[in-house]
């Protein structure tokens, strides 16, 4: 069942370090069984730019780990330097491992000089209980 449909980062990323969604939403990210990723990029730049988004999660909003041990959004995600490129994922089997109180987006450019805007959205859902 479909909990919540949030826009979480809204921003030109410029280079390779990582940038996080708002802090804002880690408690509402946190409290769902699964998290779907959807956004787009444009207004990119660079040479062979490409983007990583990895969910991550903490039980005290402090210290944070990987939600799975692949990224959602896998950084062989090509962005296009002339046109939006659309972007989707999501955290897999929420069985398949343990979810903690709080979650965020872990946003990462890559390629040489990669700049952009990024707009994304997390859909969350509980499982159907049965």
């Amino acid at each position: 069942m479909r909990i919540f449909n949030q826009l979480v980062f809204d921003g030109y990323i410029n280079g390779g370090a990582p940038v996080f969604s708002n802090p804002s939403f880690d408690d509402l990210l946190g409290h769902t069984d699964q998290l779907s990723i959807t956004g787009y990029t444009a207004q990119v730049s660079g040479t062979t730019p490409k983007i990583e988004v990895q969910v991550e999660h903490s039980f005290d909003n402090i210290r944070w780990i990987n939600r799975n041990t692949g990224a959602e959004i896998p950084n062989t995600t090509a962005l296009s330097t002339t046109a939006e490129t659309p972007i989707q994922g999501h955290d897999g089997d929420p069985n398949a491992r343990p979810t903690l109180g709080f979650a965020r987006l872990r946003i990462t450019l890559s390629g040489t000089s990669p700049a952009g805007q990024v707009r994304l959205w997390v859909i969350g859902r509980d499982r159907a209980s049965g």
